[in-house]
């Protein structure tokens, strides 16, 4: 998909960087990395109804190396697949936002998706909503240095941060700027919000009310446990009448254009049990035209 760039060496470089770690020991900074990668894995093999310690800066670390550069693609190909209006970019600014995005790696995704589809779109103004600040420094760093990547060279791409718990945000009428979003992206949200469905449902069809969204759109981890809310999700804002049609679930698998860093495969990813190299992407999704 991006043949002239591979995102898990700028995220390994921005990694070492971030952490003054210098060329010279990049293989010690790969080996050191292996228990927090290990350990990341572990939890995200059935990560629901757990607590993840997003707060840990190793966790962090683990989760930029380990995930960061493979969930950037499968938005885009939501996207393509979902053949939205070009009413959606007519006014020349897009309004997005990214819940529980933690380093958002789908903001690229979007933008690459857009340069396809929208290549004359001016402006996209985006926020990232997650209870971790301490992802903010990705959104003000790591993301930017790679959006020039992604996004047309006709497109100005605006990321902000808010340490926001949208759920609670909508329970009491926040006013954090969810309301105007043109479009809503969940990227592995539903997984943390399953442990009380009926709450995460009636936080969508409040966030439908309340806004101006005019799509939603859901791209998770393979989890059955997950695909089942999305199609009890579909079934309740239909049968509501808050959106256009009742989609199910789909289920996708991609293998991303890009190869691990030798250093990467050679002292990180190495092959053991939880150090596996990662070659394809499984995930379900959906997208809601919401009636407006």
């Amino acid at each position: 998909m991006f043949p002239t760039h591979n995102p898990a060496q700028q995220v390994f470089n921005w990694h070492c960087r971030s952490n003054n770690i210098p060329e010279a020991k990049f293989t010690d900074a790969a080996v050191d990395m292996q228990e927090h990668v290990y350990r990341i894995r572990k939890l995200y093999n059935m990560p629901i109804g757990r607590t993840i310690p997003y707060n840990e800066i190793d966790f962090r670390s683990a989760y930029l190396l380990a995930y960061f550069p493979y969930y950037i693609e499968p938005i885009c190909h939501v996207l393509e697949a979902a053949k939205l209006p070009d009413s959606l970019f007519a006014s020349g600014t897009l309004k997005a936002a990214f819940f529980g995005g933690g380093p958002c790696p789908e903001a690229l995704g979007l933008a690459a998706y857009l340069r396809k589809r929208a290549r004359r779109l001016a402006n996209v103004e985006a926020t990232v909503f997650d209870r971790q600040p301490g992802w903010n420094m990705i959104h003000q760093e790591l993301v930017p240095s790679m959006m020039p990547y992604y996004k047309s060279g006709n497109t100005t791409f605006k990321l902000n941060s808010r340490s926001c718990d949208v759920v609670e945000c909508l329970a009491r009428q926040c006013t954090c700027g969810v309301a105007d979003k043109d479009i809503i992206i969940g990227q592995n949200f539903l997984a943390e919000v399953y442990t009380d469905r009926s709450k995460a449902i009636d936080t969508f069809e409040r966030l439908i009310r309340r806004s101006t969204c005019r799509y939603l759109v859901f791209v998770e981890n393979q989890y059955d446990e997950v695909k089942s809310l999305m199609n009890e999700l579909s079934a309740h804002l239909y049968d509501n009448g808050l959106t256009v049609n009742r989609p199910v679930a789909q289920t996708t698998t991609i293998r991303p254009n890009f190869r691990l860093p030798q250093v990467m495969q050679q002292h990180l990813f190495v092959g053991s049990d939880g150090l596996r190299p990662k070659y394809n992407v499984h995930f379900h999704h959906m997208v809601f035209e919401i009636a407006r």
